[in-house]
């Protein structure tokens, strides 16, 4: 077992101007905030900040931690899909992904430790895959389904998958992908009743209603055992392999459940909570809160396949949940769109927002139309600490707005500077997390493990950041995308958010692009609103008064139709650059 430890909490006064001026304005609740003891523990002699949250980490594999309590709720609906109404209770879900732990081994001679591709969208059949591969002590590798058949293919054979699971719709280009793996292929699985004549391919009833003769269940996994295999996102870099073992990920899953955290009941939980499920199951944000930390709670996971405005709107509209775990385009839209009612609103009881930075005029504009009743959060996590690194309370006062919080369970963070020396509090540098959720590396890349985990287990996360007097995160920017422009650091997020406030502008991204005097200069990208008369000069001329000259867009100002995200929400900026 795993306790967080207990200290003496320490409220030091940072010495930069940057802290002093944050933490200067609406005194009164700021000192009713520390009085709630949401204060991150800080050592002044090592300059590290730990968790004010205990937690105990259970001994224990993935599926064990998530179906611990399913009884509670066993007649009630765990997966529904919200297009097609396909429905599993509680007891339905564990009896069939149980069955399927035992007969898929049996029938493809799989062996714990071997990899099982999904390239699934948000269905049910996903969460029954997921836990019947992890209970069996498969690996899971889980795959975005808008991958070409040459991405999927390097996924693949960088995994060794032996076996993929996916839907009819996806199976041409699954196939053509194994087609070409250097071992001669996988067989495939398919969803939805789908009939399979081929050899190589198999319908998911039919692994689910088969006899197999002598099948035996294989032993379970332990916590220190491999389980999902994520790959980065690439916005930074070629796409690695994330090892996560089955302890990161029940670690992953306790802090997200802690009463502070995203889960605001705790396991308390009734079993009326609901949530709709956009965000993306094989992304480490919908992998841990969604499907492990709302399943683990009992609450009613409607599924929907992937965004499209008008059928998100038809489902929001019909099941009105009561959690919603979303990234800032989603927020945007939920916010301005007429289709979503302010009325269907009203019965949210909790919001999420993570994965990329939500601009505070957006979060506002969200917050009004969901009534007095609802909370609203920012998160903070990455796919290398399992998805969560900080926790933000749910009585988070409006003078730390700019905060995603203290560290979570588990959780100790510092900031370094170049030289990876450890910074006090107040001073800016990269953030290090470290903790039982944060993976000991990547798949066959030492360079890049190395890079990436540092002596004493410490993640560099790549974000520009400070520990404030409280002991929270303050995220600057991204290491990797701030402009040098003339030796002056700017921040594209700063930009973004000024320019998002400018009428007509709809969405905006802004990247640094070459400059034979500067070194580089920020360029902005923009999506117009309907019917927006905004020009070049009107953008220049709204950003000349607000930011000093080394920070305007000396680069130019272009107009384009979307600005290209990950399914997370997180802006490619590496794609700009191609426009």
């Amino acid at each position: 077992m795993f306790v967080a430890r207990r200290s003496v909490r320490l409220v030091v006064t940072p010495k930069t101007e940057l802290v002093r001026l944050f933490s200067a304005s609406n005194t009164l609740l700021q000192n009713a905030y520390e009085a709630k003891k949401h204060n991150g523990i800080y050592d002044p002699e090592t300059h590290i900040v730990r968790s004010p949250y205990e937690s105990v980490l259970p001994d224990c594999n993935i599926p064990e931690y998530v179906w611990r309590n399913y009884k509670n709720w066993e007649n009630s609906p765990a997966m529904t899909c919200g297009l097609t109404g396909k429905s599993f209770t509680y007891g339905q879900m564990y009896a069939t992904f149980d069955k399927f732990s035992i007969n898929l081994p049996a029938i493809f001679g799989l062996k714990q430790g071997d990899v099982v591709g999904l390239v699934l969208p948000n269905m049910p059949e996903y969460a029954v895959t997921f836990y019947g591969c992890l209970s069996a002590g498969l690996v899971v590798s889980p795959a975005n389904p808008l991958y070409t058949a040459d991405e999927l293919l390097k996924q693949f054979t960088d995994a060794k998958v032996r076996l993929v699971v996916t839907i009819p719709e996806l199976a041409d280009r699954v196939k053509e992908a194994l087609g070409k793996m250097p071992a001669g292929g996988a067989p495939m699985v398919l969803t939805d009743g789908a009939k399979c004549d081929s050899k190589e391919t198999f319908a998911f009833e039919e692994i689910l209603s088969k006899q197999v003769k002598g099948a035996n269940r294989l032993a379970k996994p332990g916590p220190e055992a491999l389980a999902v295999l994520p790959y980065s996102s690439g916005t930074t870099g070629v796409p690695k392999g994330v090892v996560i073992t089955h302890r990161n990920m029940v670690a992953g899953l306790v802090i997200a459940n802690h009463a502070e955290a995203i889960a605001d009941n705790g396991e308390n939980s009734d079993g009326l909570d609901s949530t709709l499920a956009v965000i993306p199951f094989y992304h480490i944000y919908g992998a841990v809160i969604i499907v492990g930390s709302c399943l683990s709670r009992g609450a009613h996971v409607i599924t929907v396949p992937r965004f499209e405005p008008v059928s998100f709107s038809k489902v929001y509209e019909h099941y009105k949940p009561s959690h919603m775990f979303l990234v800032p385009p989603l927020v945007h839209f939920m916010a301005r769109s007429p289709t979503i009612t302010k009325e269907a609103m009203s019965r949210l009881r909790l919001t999420v927002s993570g994965a990329a930075p939500l601009s505070k005029q957006i979060m506002d504009e969200y917050i009004a139309k969901s009534g007095p009743m609802s909370t609203f959060k920012t998160g903070y996590g990455m796919t290398e600490s399992t998805c969560l690194i900080t926790t933000m309370p749910k009585d988070m006062p409006t003078c730390k707005s700019l905060s995603v919080g203290p560290p979570g369970s588990f959780t100790e963070l510092k900031i370094i500077d170049g030289a990876l020396k450890t910074l006090p509090l107040g001073e800016v540098g990269e953030l290090c997390a470290r903790g039982p959720h944060i993976i000991s590396g990547y798949l066959k890349n030492e360079k890049a493990t190395k890079e990436t985990i540092i002596e004493g287990g410490w993640l560099r996360t790549g974000d520009v950041a400070f520990l404030d007097q409280y002991g929270h995160v303050n995220i600057v920017d991204r290491v990797k995308e701030l402009i040098k422009v003339k030796g002056f650091q700017v921040s594209p997020t700063e930009l973004e958010a000024l320019l998002i406030k400018c009428e007509g502008v709809a969405d905006v991204a802004v990247i640094g692009v070459p400059d034979e005097r500067s070194g580089e200069v920020p360029k902005a990208f923009i999506v117009k609103k309907p019917g927006s008369t905004v020009t070049v000069e009107s953008i220049n001329e709204y950003l000349e008064s607000k930011v000093a000259e080394y920070k305007q867009l000396r680069g130019g100002v272009k107009f384009v139709d979307a600005i290209p995200r990950s399914a997370a929400g997180k802006i490619l900026r590496k794609n700009l650059k191609h426009f």
